[in-house]
């Protein structure tokens, strides 16, 4: 499912999708706590309901709302040490208990993982969109990194 065929998501994908898979195995795929769900875009629980479905894909309308949309999810599952009185990541700041985002399993991380492929697959089409989201795959692997430790 985390492959796009049909539109090459680049080696920072890859990475990303490698280190995602090292986390999953030194956890033992084992589930310990769900992300939150909310705010998470519609689109990751229509694929829950589709019993996550590696095939499904669903239809972004409005690839700069669903950026929007996926990045304030993100903002909202960090630790609150990482995140500025404004909102914003402080990707500077890498000192603290990353236990926060140690959720593997069908309920964690991977509900991140999967909306970000979701966004990436259309993002690609638009220089702006594209860039946003390389931003957020890259605090995504940098957070697999610390988690991994």
């Amino acid at each position: 499912m985390l492959q796009s065929s049909e539109i090459p998501l680049g080696e920072g994908w890859a990475e990303l999708v490698r280190l995602w898979a090292a986390f999953e195995e030194k956890e033992e795929f084992k589930e310990r706590r769900k992300l939150s769900a909310k705010d998470r875009p519609e689109c990751i629980a229509d694929w829950v309901q589709r019993a996550r479905s590696p095939t499904w894909r669903p239809v972004i309308a409005n690839v700069a709302a669903f950026g929007k949309v996926f990045h304030a999810w993100w903002v909202s599952l960090q630790p609150k040490w990482r995140v500025s009185g404004k909102g914003a990541i402080l990707t500077e700041d890498v000192e603290g208990d990353w236990e926060e985002l140690r959720r593997p399993g069908l309920n964690g991380l991977l509900s991140a993982l999967a909306g970000l492929f979701y966004w990436g697959r259309i993002a690609q089409r638009n220089a702006k969109q594209r860039k946003a989201w390389a931003v957020d795959v890259e605090d995504f692997t940098l957070v697999l990194r610390h988690l991994l430790g």
